[in-house]
């Protein structure tokens, strides 16, 4: 069964339990999934999460403008519907797993550019950590 029909299958099992949150969610995150393959064609699985690590960060920006603004009934639902989103994502690397692969890709080249490292790293986790911390782990390691 492909990643649509699933999600499909989960839509149907939220409106029976009337999870209105959850049914917006899978709702949008269908909706993504289908622009961005009208923009690429096809996705692969690496495709479908990116397009869900996209969603989750936007997300995450909005979450910190709504507590700044004290707004607690949105920042409660935007928060639940980034831990739906997050249960389709890789689970993350832990910081000891991303610093011993950033400390590899560093040792192993002779560049010094943080950003090209950052690239480097960040083709190696494939999703299983997002671009904050492996830049945090990149400047330690370069320190």
């Amino acid at each position: 069964m492909d990643f649509k029909a699933q999600l499909m299958d989960q839509m149907k099992q939220a409106m029976k339990a009337r999870d209105s949150v959850r049914v917006g969610t899978l709702r949008y995150l269908l909706s993504e999934l289908k622009n961005a393959e009208i923009d690429q064609g096809e996705l692969t699985p690496e495709a479908v999460t990116k397009v869900i690590t996209k969603q989750v960060k936007q997300m995450k920006d909005a979450l910190k403008d709504f507590v700044a603004a004290g707004r607690d009934e949105i920042v409660a639902e935007e928060s639940q519907k980034i831990a739906i989103l997050e249960e389709f994502l890789p689970d993350q690397m832990s910081d000891e797993d991303l610093e011993v692969l950033v400390s590899e890709v560093v040792s192993g080249t002779d560049e010094r550019n943080m950003g090209k490292l950052i690239g480097m790293v960040m083709s190696k986790v494939s999703g299983q950590a997002d671009g904050g911390r492996v830049s945090a782990a990149v400047k330690k390691a370069l320190s």
